[in-house]
């Protein structure tokens, strides 16, 4: 692109360091060092996750600075990551990267995408449109329970 800006598909051998950049993300939020724990306990963007479910990565310039994982699975497409890499948070990359997942979600014949928001990330996905339809339990963090969210394609 003319601004230095794309999205393209993630590759295998990018899978550690586009989990490194989802925990670093993660470590944005005032979270303490107990639930960062289980974060990098629990956030990984696999090898495995590339090569079987839409996973993009944005880039500005040489540099990839987010990272979408979405699973399709009929009417329904989960979106199980959506990370910006900090310096790179309110520069339009969470936009883009949720946009393009959105339309290869509507490809693969999605009517709505679903997902697990962290609180402090729930404000962004209500402003492209997502609903909340319920709240999820997290297993590793008892008495935790994400936003669930749900927006129609």
């Amino acid at each position: 692109m003319a601004d230095g800006r794309r999205i393209r598909p993630a590759r295998v051998e990018e899978a550690d360091a586009l989990t490194a950049l989802a925990r670093r993300s993660k470590a944005h939020w005032p979270y303490d060092e107990a639930m960062m724990a289980v974060f990098n306990r629990t956030i990984a963007i696999t090898r495995d996750a590339i090569a079987a479910h839409v996973v993009l990565v944005h880039e500005t310039g040489d540099a990839v600075d987010g990272v979408g994982v979405l699973i399709p699975g009929g009417d329904d497409a989960e979106l199980d990551h959506l990370w910006v890499d900090p310096p790179a948070i309110g520069r339009g990359v969470g936009r883009r990267l949720f946009e393009a997942l959105a339309e290869a979600a509507r490809r693969r014949g999605a009517r709505r995408i679903v997902l697990n928001a962290d609180p402090h990330a729930e404000g962004f996905y209500l402003r492209l449109g997502a609903v909340r339809i319920g709240g999820h339990p997290v297993a590793e963090i008892p008495g935790r329970v994400l936003p669930r969210l749900a927006m129609t394609l």
